[in-house]
């Protein structure tokens, strides 16, 4: 097994909001903005080892690019629903849901910093 393969095993991937029949077969990559609680669409792939290699990618981009404390660095996040973007601004508890999952990933991330 290649080392790619055993990092996107760990990999954590969202699922859609239950009672949602829309997947595709499809990782995607989305960016929250921990800061703002806002999500914006990053990437489709269809092997999870190129959706967590992408976003390990992204990862590093943002930590350069951005200066604030860990806590609030944009957080990408792969997801098996193709229509996340679209069903947060529909689905207030599945968004609110998501925020918190996303959030507490965020601290723990600013407490191994």
């Amino acid at each position: 097994m290649s080392q790619g393969k055993v990092k996107a095993a760990k990999v954590k991937v969202f699922a859609p909001a239950e009672g949602t029949g829309s997947l595709d077969g499809h990782f995607h990559v989305y960016v929250f903005d921990v800061f703002n609680k806002a999500f914006r669409a990053a990437r489709s792939f269809d092997t999870v080892e190129k959706a967590a290699s992408f976003q390990r990618h992204e990862q590093e981009r943002i930590y350069t690019e951005q200066e604030a404390i860990p806590e609030l660095f944009d957080l990408p996040f792969i997801s098996s629903d193709p229509d996340l973007v679209t069903r947060i601004e529909r689905d207030a508890a599945y968004r609110e849901q998501l925020i918190r999952e996303l959030g507490s990933e965020a601290r723990g991330r600013a407490r191994r910093h």
